[in-house]
């Protein structure tokens, strides 16, 4: 295949689609949860270090965050108002001298994080929130991307198992992550980590885990700028925010309203009609986890909720005194929601990198492991997290990658999109109301 010709990669583009179509309308939410979720045992070059931190019971971090929901919550659409729940973490790190097939050794978890910190080289953490469209996967889905990481970093990584939608739907996952950054500025006990410094930290993730990382800014911007006194299993935790967040495969809103949705169809992978999404179609196997009961038009949340600015961040207003952001997506469906971010953020006076890979889809990444845009985004995620943990000025760019020779052209970040975030918003809201629970959802019926 040529990843230099563009009519080649909408032709291969069109195939994943179908293929992701047909896959999509195959299984249970159910069965495709329980094969993304396995726990498989640990081989080759990485260390994982598991441990587990118990639901607080002095703690002011799930009021104070279900306090920003209901205060960006203009409509007082209803929404699940989840408990704190256990973390089951995962370090990982680089392990040397391990080959392909190397097991782990038979040694406590305490141990194999000591290892694992004997091995990183450098003193930055990195917090990954990994995707799965809320509903998939779990931190060892995802031990080899963030191995790889580890390993081009010299880091060590992060993650904490999200509860997945739509058994747990919005904000369960998102409160998950957030507990999670807390753990790393204050450990609770049991943690196998000492305390690490914001300024040590940085934010990655993918797809819908870039959606759950902005939203987590937000959250932290929020909360400082309240000044709010944060206790987390007994302490007051001083707030700040990491020193970046880089995000490959930006997915800012889920209404699937902004322009790019219709323009790029034809370069990704997702249906373009929302009545037309697989789990709302007649035939679509049910399940325990769905349809959910009361039925719901979208697996994350109720679909009024969708425009909430911590479900969608591209319709956050403020983006004022964050942190750096680089910002990787495609010329794809998605790509209006991250310009707006992006154009928001540097008026604001945020140092932001934007990057759009032309004619690709969401996560291309994964579909194409050999093309050299996926080389060069892969090599540019990992630099840029070195520079952050470096604390490197940065000027904010925008820029398009061409497919052919990976040309890059520049854009005027200051005019990405033609709208404002409350124009955006509006369209957003708008957007929400086409989404229905289907009639055959609304009748008891199953399967199995």
């Amino acid at each position: 295949m040529d990843f230099e010709n563009v009519a080649h990669l909408k032709a291969a583009v069109q195939k994943i689609r179908a293929e992701y179509l047909r896959r999509a309308g195959g299984l249970t939410i159910t069965k495709k949860q329980e094969e993304t979720t396995k726990d498989v045992p640990v081989k080759g070059p990485l260390w994982v270090s598991k441990f587990e931190v118990p639901v607080s019971s002095d703690d002011s971090s799930r009021e104070l965050f279900l306090q920003l929901i209901n205060q960006t919550n203009e409509r007082k659409i209803r929404y699940d108002r989840p408990s704190s729940a256990s973390l089951q973490f995962e370090w990982i790190g680089f392990r040397e001298d391990a080959s392909r097939n190397t097991l782990e050794p038979l040694i406590s978890e305490q141990e194999k994080f000591d290892k694992l910190s004997s091995e990183t080289k450098s003193p930055l953490t990195i917090l990954y929130v990994y995707g799965g469209t809320f509903v998939l996967n779990a931190p060892s889905t995802y031990r080899k991307i963030v191995g790889s990481l580890a390993q081009s970093t010299g880091s060590k990584v992060l993650m904490v198992r999200q509860r997945l939608a739509p058994q747990n739907p919005f904000p369960a996952a998102l409160l998950d992550i957030f507990q999670a950054y807390l753990s790393l500025l204050s450990p609770p006990p049991g943690s196998p980590h000492k305390p690490v410094p914001s300024s040590s930290i940085v934010i990655a993730g993918d797809s819908s885990g870039t959606c759950l990382a902005l939203s987590l800014l937000q959250v932290l911007l929020q909360l400082l700028r309240e000044k709010a006194a944060v206790k987390f299993h007994g302490k007051i935790i001083k707030l700040s925010l990491p020193a970046g967040a880089a995000l490959i495969s930006v997915a800012a809103d889920l209404t699937n309203s902004f322009p790019s949705y219709e323009k790029f169809a034809d370069n990704d992978i997702f249906p373009l009609h929302v009545d037309k999404l697989p789990y709302l179609d007649k035939d679509y196997p049910t399940c325990p986890a769905w349809p959910t009961n009361p039925p719901r038009a979208n697996t994350y949340c109720e679909a009024s909720m969708l425009a909430h600015p911590l479900v969608s961040p591209a319709a956050s207003t403020d983006w004022s005194g964050c942190c750096p952001l680089w910002l990787s997506s495609e010329q794809g469906q998605l790509a209006d929601a991250a310009r707006l971010i992006a154009q928001t953020a540097n008026r604001q006076g945020v140092s932001v990198t934007l990057q759009e890979y032309e004619a690709l889809p969401h996560t291309f990444f994964f579909a194409f492991p050999r093309a050299p845009q996926t080389r060069k985004i892969l090599t540019d995620w990992a630099e840029t997290i070195i520079s952050f943990g470096k604390r490197a000025k940065r000027t904010s760019t925008a820029v398009v990658i061409h497919a052919k020779g990976l040309h890059v052209e520049a854009m005027d970040i200051n005019y990405l999109v033609p709208y404002t975030v409350v124009e955006a918003r509006e369209f957003m809201w708008n957007k929400t109301a086409i989404y229905k629970v289907p009639t055959w959802h609304q009748k008891e019926r199953s399967s199995l």
